[in-house]
């Protein structure tokens, strides 16, 4: 008898929740799209990735799951590889995400300065965003061609200080100084495959090295080429189960 497929468990980009994954949760319905929890004060990427586990693993435990593959999207993606290390997954999936803080780009260093040099203007910034993004919720169609407006609404509704607290621990992520030795550190070792589109300005493509490139895709593939990245998944899903031993009756 051969082994089950894995399950997936999606992780959203920053701002977001468990509605980015519509088209992924209706083609693999043994999967588990997570949403973000509260991050606490100054803590690491690290070790909220840790205490985000654990969430995802006692909602895990309610289903039965022979292994697991993580899958993150963005700033789900830059957490996904430690989340899958505390699950003990047997893959993981970026989505237009890095692997690694120097793949983050340099534009946003003067915003980390910024924001550490006035830590008002983090929240204060954002709240100004969100009104900005409320207004083209009125007027759908003037950013449909751009970004999904369900994306615009999912960020406008998520808890400012949960926000905030997100984009701290992105920063501090990428731009933070490291030791040699942190550097050499290798976070997951099991098959990873990075997704990536061609046309993604958030984090742009020549800053990384993907393993599928998704001509035309910008930064939420999820939702403009469902197809193409399911059919990925389900191919790298179908790698992943032949590596796992055979179960006899």
């Amino acid at each position: 008898m051969t082994a089950s497929p894995p399950t997936l468990v999606f992780l959203p980009g920053i701002g977001l929740d468990h509605r980015l994954f519509k088209h992924q949760t209706a083609a693999f319905p043994n999967s588990y799209a997570a949403d973000w929890i509260e991050p606490l004060p100054n803590e690491t990427l690290e070790h909220y990735a840790v205490r985000f586990a654990g969430v995802i693993r006692a909602e895990l435990d309610k289903r039965p799951t022979a292994s697991l593959v993580v899958c993150g999207l963005s700033l789900g993606g830059m957490i996904a590889p430690y989340v899958a290390r505390e699950l003990g997954a047997s893959g993981c999936i970026l989505l237009a995400s890095i692997r690694k803080p120097e793949e983050f780009p340099r534009r946003y260093y003067v915003d980390w300065l910024l924001l550490h040099r006035c830590p008002p203007l983090r929240p204060a910034r954002l709240f100004v965003a969100r009104l900005f993004l409320r207004f083209f919720l009125c007027f759908p169609w003037l950013v449909r061609c751009f970004i999904e407006p369900k994306i615009i609404r999912s960020f406008v509704e998520i808890p400012l200080f949960r926000l905030a607290g997100l984009a701290r621990m992105m920063f501090d992520w990428a731009y933070r100084r490291r030791l040699p030795e942190e550097n050499e550190v290798t976070i997951f070792d099991q098959p990873t495959l990075q997704i990536h589109g061609t046309n993604d300005w958030l984090l742009p493509i020549r800053l990384t090295n993907p393993d599928i490139r998704i001509k035309g895709a910008g930064h939420s593939p999820v939702l403009s080429h469902p197809e193409e990245v399911n059919e990925m998944i389900e191919r790298f899903l179908e790698e992943i189960t032949e590596r796992q031993p055979t179960v006899n009756n």
